[in-house]
């Protein structure tokens, strides 16, 4: 293997690592004077509907009734109950999802290191920069009390299998409540 091609390689590797290591940044923001402990019930902010707010081609039935299962079962697990006639909080949540690409450039064997990176062989890599969004509304004050956004790195054709979808729905929800030193 040539010393061009090793480096083009490592140059490729690299951008994915970097992609993999920030693969998943989460922010949560909630309102520091809610006593979370008063939430009992909760159910959708669309009238108790559940509606899906995303990408069209994540509008797949399977996709939506796994991402509302895990939803559902995350809030459940926490001790949260679906109660569509008086909810304490309203939740709702948003997806997005933003096709982006990186150009690595990769010099020849022969190209002088003054050369600058445009005139270089370069590679096109395409990913896709995915956020979540989970909102919970005091439903009396009618209010935002938390949220949790999370954005992430994927690859082009994103493994969407419930497990996946669970996983992420626990991992978003990982800090509801909130605890008094966050």
């Amino acid at each position: 293997m040539n010393t061009n091609r090793l480096l083009r390689n490592f140059l490729g590797f690299g951008f994915l690592f970097l992609l993999a290591s920030c693969s998943l940044k989460i922010q949560n923001t909630y309102d520091r004077q809610v006593d979370f402990s008063k939430y009992k019930t909760f159910c959708w902010m669309s009238g108790c509907e559940f509606k899906f707010t995303g990408p069209d081609y994540l509008s797949d039935s399977s996709i939506r009734e796994n991402l509302k299962v895990a939803i559902v079962d995350e809030l459940k697990a926490k001790g949260l109950t679906e109660d569509p006639d008086n909810p304490d909080l309203l939740v709702g949540f948003t997806i997005t999802v933003k096709d982006e690409q990186a150009i690595v450039y990769h010099p020849t064997e022969d190209t002088p290191i003054y050369i600058k990176p445009l005139e270089t062989e370069k590679e096109v890599i395409n990913y896709l920069r995915g956020s979540l969004i989970i909102g919970m509304a005091d439903r009396r004050e009618s209010r935002m009390v938390w949220q949790s956004h999370a954005i992430s790195y994927m690859e082009t054709n994103p493994d969407l299998t419930e497990k996946n979808i669970r996983k992420g729905i626990k991992t978003v929800l990982k800090n509801y409540p909130p605890k008094s030193d966050q």
